[in-house]
């Protein structure tokens, strides 16, 4: 059962990445056990446009891909290892007789990695600015656990589908709060190939105050996760990426402080923190961006800064600790070499003597268990008067390329530090059944228009035998427009979804059948 997303869009808009090395692109893969043999099959195709040998790997998982502990149990042979020749027909034989076939499912992934150097500013500079005002547009809105619940529940499950869409491990993590209120962190992880058990998280708070739309209180900070994740998340990484939006942050940070309390796996190490408090708000007025009592003594160098640049909001604040210099160190850089149109200010706190106001996020948590972390904000109150009012809204009080200036940064940042290879990555799952069949292939599946000239998805499938399979249409916001009831797909022939009209854009369909599951992403022009 092919999981891997983004493949169609691989195939048919392909990726710009010809500045340098191409990344290899992993086809029809796919993973068939028999267990009266104790075999696996694996099949695929791999592309690479300049031919280079790859490193090819095979992980496997018993529990939906939220780790890969069971790879060493597992003996390979055939197309798997360095070098393996990029091309059609590639098969890997597993040895599956120290895995249990007792009703388990398992998952295997595949990694092709071209050893290539990565294209950091071709990557950086796909962030989308009009993507994070589209994605910003759904969020904005009071998301709070009494007064605005509805909309906060939307925002939290658009989260965890588009994480689930990309193929990430998609979870929430779980908490009691008064009133018998249940918050949900949401997580969405893609785990590390060489270190896995060290852990680089990208996060933001995605609930707002009871009175505020909380366009940039924290709705930039949440979508500006989204995009990190939509970027990072096509990519095999040395580390594990995880993405995070944490609820009750302005229940006085009880979302993050649970998690670093009872949410961390005590196996893994956090490698660095990347959190958005508030990235949207950008001001180029001469003392547009004020500063807290005292702020000229502890941070007489960020001061100076802000002083010769007569106090405008024109900057992004980088605020890290004297324990963990090296983080804040590598978003400077980052920016510097890729993004050089933001200003960057370094507000370093030193270990042992707290600032109050530099303790008012998701950060402050990690920090509390001696983590290394970042808070990326563009200063709250202190530069956006709209905080914390019903005047948190997006229309011309945020400024997109600001944020998205930010959003690239970050991705440079979070990305070299997680070790993001130069390959792609695929999934399939097989169950632990005698004469398991073949899963849900790669079916060849396209998307246009209608072709009777109306505006809806219209799908076209290939040899692709599916029983009472059903379909669910996504946004680009994970937000389910459509559901097809299960039904014979028709083969070598259109099937024109019987939905709502759509604008050009990017959608997800998921398809369910009893061979599987699959979800693809489609762009309609």
């Amino acid at each position: 059962m092919t999981s891997r997303l983004f493949k169609l869009l691989f195939l048919l808009f392909p990726y710009s990445l010809c500045a340098q090395n191409a990344v290899p692109v992993i086809q029809q893969f796919s993973a068939t056990a028999n267990w009266s043999t104790q075999i696996l099959t694996v099949s695929y195709a791999v592309a690479d446009a300049e031919n280079d040998p790859l490193d090819i790997s095979l992980e496997f998982s018993n529990n939906g891909g939220k780790t890969y502990a069971l790879s060493a149990q597992v003996p390979q042979t055939g197309d798997v290892g360095f070098p393996v020749q990029p091309g059609a027909n590639r098969t890997i034989s597993c040895d599956l007789s120290q895995l249990s076939s007792g009703g388990a499912t398992f998952t295997v992934r595949l990694v092709a990695d071209d050893r290539q150097a990565f294209d950091w500013q071709s990557l950086v500079d796909e962030v989308d600015s009009m993507r994070l005002r589209a994605d910003l547009e759904f969020v904005e809105g009071i998301r709070h656990y009494t007064a605005g619940l509805a909309h906060l529940n939307a925002v939290h499950d658009s989260l965890k589908n588009c994480f689930a869409a990309q193929g990430l491990f998609a979870e929430e993590h779980t908490f009691s709060y008064a009133a018998n209120y249940v918050g949900r962190n949401v997580l969405g992880s893609n785990r590390g190939t060489l270190y896995a058990d060290s852990v680089v998280i990208v996060d933001a708070h995605y609930d707002s105050i009871d009175n505020a739309p909380g366009a940039d209180d924290n709705g930039s900070g949440t979508v500006g996760v989204l995009e990190v994740a939509r970027l990072l998340s096509r990519y095999p990484s040395e580390k594990t990426l995880r993405f995070i939006g944490f609820d009750l942050e302005e229940a006085g940070l009880v979302g993050s402080a649970r998690y670093v309390s009872s949410g961390l796996p005590t196996n893994e190490k956090v490698a660095g923190v990347f959190n958005f408090e508030m990235i949207g708000y950008y001001s180029e007025e001469p003392n547009s961006q004020q500063v807290p009592a005292g702020f000229n003594i502890l941070f007489s160098q960020a001061y100076s800064q802000l002083q010769a640049n007569q106090f405008r909001g024109d900057c992004i604040i980088n605020v890290g600790n004297t324990s963990f210099p090296g983080l804040a160190n590598r978003f400077h850089q980052s920016a510097t070499q890729y993004v050089p149109d933001l200003k960057v200010l370094d507000v370093i706190m030193q270990t042992g003597i707290p600032v109050p106001d530099l303790l008012r996020s998701d950060h402050a948590p990690f920090w509390g268990a001696n983590l290394p972390a970042l808070m990326i904000t563009d200063g709250a109150n202190y530069r956006n008067k709209c905080y914390h009012t019903p005047s948190d809204t997006l229309d011309e009080k945020l400024n997109f390329t600001f944020m998205s200036n930010v959003v690239k940064t970050t991705v440079a940042a979070a990305g070299q530090l997680a070790g993001i290879r130069h390959g792609d990555w695929a999934t399939a799952s097989f169950t632990g059944t005698v004469g398991t069949g073949a899963p849900v292939p790669d079916c060849q599946v396209s998307s246009v228009f209608s072709p009777g000239g109306g505006r809806q998805l219209a799908l076209w499938f290939g040899a692709c035998p599916l029983t009472e399979a059903s379909l669910d249409l996504f946004d680009s916001r994970g937000q389910l427009l459509h559901h097809e009831a299960p039904q014979l797909l028709p083969q070598q022939a259109t099937f024109v979804l019987d939905g709502p009209e759509l604008s050009a854009g990017i959608y997800f369909v998921k398809i369910n059948a009893r061979e599987g599951s699959r979800t693809i992403k489609v762009a309609l022009p």
